[in-house]
């Protein structure tokens, strides 16, 4: 039996039907309505929403017929989709040499006829196929077929209000958070400008030069706190938004990473934190210079934030596989499992108070990972209660082109 041919853009028309999110799901009142529609207009025994995977077809709805799913190579459909324009007619598939001896057709359901429409997705995706099937030879009618045409875009709509409905619903999780780290964690240190800027105004001539120089440095602190929040949450907007365009150059090492460090030498010092560099080759890498030292300078200050006075934040760089390996790890307070499972998920981004108080949005932690995933990166995390944390940042020496949803430079 020869399996059907793999077309030529596999790849982005697997990404196209994960993007769907639909694979697994339980069956949907919607979707057996139009199989059931199907087979009545075409007066077959079978008729199936057929999503063609990577080794299986997967079926989203079913009429009479028990099975979920098949292996790819048994399927029609796989057929199908390499003709997304054409509907696949087999009158006889016992008198058709790529189905002849097919074990769907040799034994249960014992296929002998098959119609199949292609499921095309806006950007011209065959995901799989609106089908029918009979167990005798037989053909369609050019109405039957025009009906089956028109009930396969049916089902595409369905799904692309599906992807409508759950892009409508981020976009709103979005924003919520939005306005939640407005309305809470960018408040907080304003109120605490405020506060201060006030006392210093009211009370300066009865302070001592002791007395001014404590409240100033809580201002500056609490000013310093505002502006790297408000940046973290400018720059995630923009993200969210329309995306930040992406300037890939070639960076010397030592220059990025030791200026990363000395940014943030001071807060360690403030906290009485070792702030070191283990190792630090002297070579260069093809990187956006920008999103590099934000992603340095996000994982060095969370560290920095969650480790206690004595404690220590070590920062060792090498190479490995053609890739540039930044290493971030402290002996702070450690994150639960549970955090650490959802730590780079919008929808579980929470402010969570450092071992001194300090505040923040989570928003650095997601930038890190956008920004590492817009060099064809990762970020790896390890941590242990009470013990510590391990950021691994892994960025290819020379990066991918930019994708599509990086803003034009």
């Amino acid at each position: 039996m020869p399996a059907a041919p793999t077309p030529k853009n596999e790849a982005q028309r697997q990404q196209a039907l994960e993007r769907y999110d639909i694979l697994d799901t339980s069956f949907e009142e919607i979707y057996t309505e139009i199989v059931e529609l199907a087979a009545e207009v075409c007066q077959t025994p079978m008729a199936l929403i057929s999503l063609i995977d990577r080794d299986r077809q997967w079926f989203k709805a079913a009429f009479g017929l028990d099975s979920r799913e098949t292996p790819r190579e048994y399927a029609f459909c796989a057929h199908a989709i390499l003709h997304p324009d054409h509907t696949l007619i087999v009158p006889d598939a016992a008198l058709d040499h790529h189905f002849a001896d097919n074990p769907l057709v040799l034994g249960a359901p014992h296929i002998r006829f098959y119609a199949g429409v292609p499921l095309i997705t806006t950007d011209g995706y065959a995901l799989g196929t609106l089908c029918t099937l009979d167990t005798v030879p037989r053909t369609l009618s050019p109405t039957q077929e025009r009906s089956l045409r028109t009930l396969a875009r049916q089902v595409m709509n369905q799904l692309e209000l599906r992807l409508t409905v759950r892009y409508l619903r981020e976009a709103n999780s979005t924003k919520e958070k939005f306005f939640s780290i407005i309305s809470h964690d960018l408040r907080t240190p304003f109120n605490g400008i405020l506060g201060l800027s006030e006392i210093l105004k009211n009370s300066a001539h009865e302070c001592s030069p002791e007395e001014i120089q404590e409240l100033s440095t809580d201002i500056y602190t609490s000013a310093d706190t505002a502006y790297h929040l408000l940046e973290n949450l400018l720059q995630w907007a923009k993200l969210e938004t329309q995306g930040i365009s992406f300037h890939p150059t070639e960076l010397l090492l030592t220059t990025v990473v030791e200026r990363a460090v000395k940014l943030l030498t001071g807060v360690a010092q403030q906290k009485n934190i070792r702030l070191q560099v283990l190792t630090l080759p002297a070579q260069t890498m093809i990187a956006d210079a920008n999103m590099v030292q934000s992603i340095l300078q996000n994982l060095i200050a969370n560290s920095i934030k969650f480790t206690a006075s004595g404690g220590v934040v070590t920062l060792t760089v090498w190479e490995e596989s053609g890739s540039i390996q930044f290493q971030i790890r402290d002996t702070g307070i450690g994150i639960s499992p549970e955090r650490l499972a959802t730590l780079f998920q919008i929808e579980h981004s929470k402010s969570t108070l450092g071992t001194d108080g300090e505040k923040g949005t989570g928003l650095g932690l997601l930038l890190c990972q956008q920004f590492a995933q817009q060099h064809g990166g990762c970020i790896r995390v390890t941590s242990e209660l009470g013990k510590g944390t391990e950021f691994t940042v892994i960025l290819p020496r020379f990066p991918p082109e930019p994708d599509n949803g990086s803003a034009p430079d």
